[in-house]
């Protein structure tokens, strides 16, 4: 009854706002879970999904680039099917987040087949309302189904990490654990506002550690094999959670290991055959390309190397796509005033201290593999060419790993409570960090922050420009340094616009505050012409 009223309360808070937060990261999730409903594919096609690519329309004029809702939209009076009939409709580009096949012409969805699975029954759910829900001209339902779909599988992650915690706390404790990650961290703004990778990638990770800390480990491996498996079929850097599992069983208990292994194995071969039927290969991940490259950028990641990646350097100053310092990446993980862990949600400050404890008292020792995986993953996002994790909302690349942050809170969780200026902390911290979540939830509208406008004071001599929030100021300055005032986008996902992910004044959280009404319109207008033009 209890975890029936946590996952009821906190899918409630996650609707509550009445958005969905579209997105291309999220495009490909909710259309294949809409293409797996509605015509049976994993794949997509230009004639199939004609709205998903950017078409070359020849005209008296020349040729230009066409976007269009569907075949029969309209062009000069008739259906644009004609023109793509009589050849004037040419070379379809697919956008980034889909990759193609070794069929010429045939796409993959590039953040793989796990995400979308997990929200085919409720997409086949609102299908039995709405037979065109994939085909109409609005996607809207598609994506109320598929932001459900992330909440409920966020909602889902919480109820485990209240299970899990039932063993060492009393019933209270572990409620106030599971409420302190759902309402503040980023899983509430953030995994469970859309269909991305991480709210489906969360529940199997906090599934599979719910298992890994039963106390009929043998028996309970399986579970652990098969959840950490469809965490990967998610998202790759799951992978760190696998190997830290196995080195587990591994060293703990052989029998447990090969049960471990043949609960994985199912979804290793199902992976395997849909990458051998579709890319000719057993290995390919989506966000690296193949597993040449994957290795590659491990490589690059354990050791610099020059291995370039346009996308890496058209975002950041780094030399390859895991190619950021450790010192930047952990200090602009943990402290950036507009991606930092410990700014967006302090109340994690404590899963530090259990984190020691696991490995100091015997009792927890089955949490030892969460604490390196967790690790793991911020290190690979530390070392990541876009450790901000491009236009989000605080911390959105750590959000996999603070699942399993939460459960190394277990250990302490009674000793806070016993100690009145720990509880106190702990509260004051929780309130911040459930305050930051709402406004993130409530007010997040993708490009106010992340493509602010300011004002740029060119100043003879000085080879960057001043930049300024208010354009009043700006103007003194440019006045009395005989300076020159230019309006520019700061791209905070761009080279030149990198530098605001250390400024206080001008933080994510504080923008936010400020515009919060204006934010809030802007977000559902975004939203709706999203969807209208290319949902």
């Amino acid at each position: 009854m209890q975890a029936a009223t946590i996952f009821l309360l906190l899918l409630c808070a996650y609707l509550a706002n009445g958005d969905i937060l579209p997105g291309n990261d999220a495009t490909g999730n909710v259309r294949l879970a809409g293409n797996l409903v509605t015509h049976h594919r994993l794949v997509f096609t230009p004639e199939a999904e004609p709205y998903l690519f950017e078409w070359v329309l020849k005209t008296p004029e020349g040729e230009q680039n066409a976007r269009f809702r569907g075949w029969q939209s309209q062009l000069n009076g008739e259906p644009i099917r004609r023109a793509f009939e009589r050849g004037n409709l040419t070379h379809p580009a697919p956008p980034y987040f889909l990759m193609e096949t070794r069929r010429r012409g045939v796409y993959a969805n590039l953040y793989g087949v796990g995400a979308a699975l997990v929200a085919v029954p409720f997409v086949a759910a609102a299908y039995a309302f709405a037979p065109d829900l994939y085909d109409r001209p609005s996607a809207g339902l598609l994506w109320q189904a598929a932001k459900v779909a992330a909440a409920c599988a966020v909602a889902g992650s919480a109820v485990c990490l209240f299970l899990a915690a039932l063993a060492f706390v009393r019933p209270g404790t572990a409620a106030w654990l599971a409420f302190a990650y759902g309402l503040g961290t980023c899983a509430w703004s953030t995994s469970s506002q859309a269909l991305w990778q991480h709210g489906p990638m969360e529940l199997f990770l906090a599934l599979g550690t719910l298992f890994l800390l039963r106390e009929d480990r043998r028996r309970a491996a399986y579970g652990v094999g098969l959840c950490y498996a469809m965490a990967f079929a998610c998202r790759p850097t799951a992978a760190v959670a696998i190997v830290a599992a196995g080195g587990y069983y591994l060293l703990r208990d052989r029998r447990a290991f090969v049960r471990w292994a043949v609960g994985g194995l199912p979804v290793a071969l199902a992976l395997s055959a849909y990458n051998l039927h579709y890319f000719g290969k057993l290995v390919v991940l989506g966000q690296l390309g193949d597993a040449y490259q994957a290795a590659s950028a491990f490589l690059a990641f354990a050791v610099p190397a020059a291995m370039a990646a346009p996308v890496a350097l058209a975002s950041s100053s780094s030399r390859g796509v895991f190619g950021t310092s450790l010192l930047v990446g952990c200090s602009g993980i943990l402290l950036s005033p507009s991606r930092g862990l410990l700014v967006f949600s302090p109340v994690l400050v404590f899963t530090f201290w259990g984190l020691v404890r696991v490995w100091r008292d015997p009792r927890f020792s089955a949490l030892r593999p969460v604490t390196l995986a967790a690790m793991g993953m911020c290190l690979l996002v530390a070392r990541w060419h876009g450790w901000w994790g491009g236009w989000c909302y605080g911390y959105r690349l750590l959000t996999d790993a603070v699942t399993l942050m939460a459960f190394l809170a277990i250990p302490v969780a009674e000793a806070i409570r016993r100690r009145r200026v720990l509880a106190a902390l702990l509260c004051l911290g929780l309130a911040w960090s459930v305050g930051v979540q709402v406004v993130g939830a409530f007010a997040y509208d993708v490009t106010g922050w992340n493509n602010r406008e300011l004002v740029a004071v060119k100043v003879p001599g000085e080879e960057k420009p001043r930049l300024y929030r208010d354009a009043r100021e700006a103007g003194r300055e440019a006045r009395s340094r005989g300076g020159s005032v230019e309006e520019i986008r700061a791209d905070v996902n761009r080279s030149q616009g990198n530098f605001r992910l250390w400024s206080i004044r001008d933080s994510q959280i504080l923008y936010y505050l400020e515009h919060f009404f204006a934010a809030r319109q802007l977000k559902r207008a975004a939203m709706e012409a999203f969807l209208r033009e290319r949902g």
